[in-house]
């Protein structure tokens, strides 16, 4: 008789067997001491472990029904192994793999979502291009040219309705059709800290800039008020 254990993952609790918790406990020791010298080492597991819940949910019927160690080394199966991510040999640290090589991301089946990083509304047209492998632009064009067609607004608000929003990396890299594996959650979510970082960064520049404009204003005023004509 095997004993069965509780697991939460990404605030999921699931039911798993003995060898099969073992299995996942010592893949989670592994990723967490592969990217623990990494930035943002802390979203790129949550991120991981948000697929993981995924994958678990995908495989059981309803709530009684326990994690079993097939189901586990499907998982791991399809993540990849935290070795296989630079294409570094077991032992090998990331340093001495050439991990400095620019990362690609690897295919996978596509889905279409809304996208949230890429929206003036509700994200259909940027989640349409990336579907479709198109600039965005033209298909705002497109729904632009159909609002004075007169069918415009509405087409928009039934695929707002119709069309889910990429919440997850997971769903974020399905959308962009690549392949959800170690490497590919890792790169999209250090792009995404990379891009929160740059839009921080800019908007302390214009901060700045207005507190400067602002001071300069201030100062000049009382010179303008002392050569006005009486």
């Amino acid at each position: 008789m095997k004993r069965t254990l509780t697991a939460n993952i990404s605030g999921i609790v699931f039911h798993i067997d003995e060898d099969a918790y073992e299995k996942l406990s010592r893949y989670l020791d592994n990723i967490r001491r592969h990217f623990s010298t990494d930035e943002g080492c802390e979203e790129i597991i949550s991120g991981i472990e948000g697929r993981i819940a995924e994958m678990f949910q995908e495989k059981i019927r309803d709530q009684r029904q326990v994690i079993t160690l097939e189901n586990v080394r499907e998982v791991i199966s399809q993540l990849g192994e935290p070795e296989q991510i630079s294409g570094e040999e077991p032992g090998e640290s990331k340093q001495a793999s050439g991990a400095a090589s620019a990362p690609f991301a690897e295919k996978g089946s596509k889905r279409l979502y809304r996208d949230p990083d890429d929206k003036y509304i509700g994200g259909v047209c940027g989640g349409l291009g990336a579907f479709f492998q198109v600039d965005p632009t033209w298909i705002r064009l497109l729904f632009i040219i159909g609002i004075f067609a007169g069918f415009g607004i509405l087409l928009y608000l039934i695929l707002w309705i119709v069309i889910p929003r990429a919440r997850t990396t997971a769903e974020k890299l399905e959308m962009r059709g690549e392949k959800v594996n170690l490497s590919n959650i890792e790169r999209s979510i250090k792009e995404d800290l990379h891009d929160i970082k740059q839009n921080l960064r800019d908007l302390s520049e214009e901060t700045k800039d207005a507190f400067k404009k602002k001071a300069l204003t201030r100062a000049e005023a009382p010179f303008s008020r002392s050569f006005t004509p009486s």
